[in-house]
């Protein structure tokens, strides 16, 4: 069954000693191409973190250009301030254009009816004698 013959455990040796040599390059290969598989996902993997920290680092000098470069909290102040001014003036304005229409209007009535203002102006000052008196009564 066995043959133990010196040429045959030579034989028998080479054979397993060939094979295994195989086994280990094959072995190899695997773990070469699994390496570089390995190796190329890793690098995959570190140039779209690099491309990402990359974009992250562009926004954020972006976003700190703009912030440098807007004006400071005092500057838009000053311009509120400036521009609540112009409104005050525009506001102020208004009221005496109608101040002095009114005014000219008046001296206008004043003029063209004397007599009749004299009498509105008398009973205006009796009607507020007459409720001011009213309240001094009670």
């Amino acid at each position: 069954m066995f043959n133990f013959s010196k040429d045959n455990v030579e034989q028998t040796t080479d054979r397993l000693a060939q094979q295994s040599d195989q086994a280990i390059e094959d072995i190899a290969a695997q773990v070469k191409t699994t390496a570089n598989d390995l190796l190329e996902a890793v690098q995959d993997t570190a140039d779209t973190t690099q491309d990402k920290a990359k974009e992250l680092i562009r926004t954020l000098k972006t976003n700190i250009d703009r912030l440098t470069n807007e004006e400071s909290a005092s500057s838009i102040a000053s311009k509120l301030s400036s521009g609540a001014s112009r409104v005050k003036d525009h506001v102020q304005e208004e009221f005496n254009e109608t101040y002095n229409s009114l005014k000219d209007r008046t001296a206008d009535t004043v003029h063209d009816h004397p007599l009749g203002t004299v009498l509105v102006a008398a009973g205006v000052g009796l009607l507020l004698g007459y409720l001011l008196g009213n309240k001094r009564r009670d």
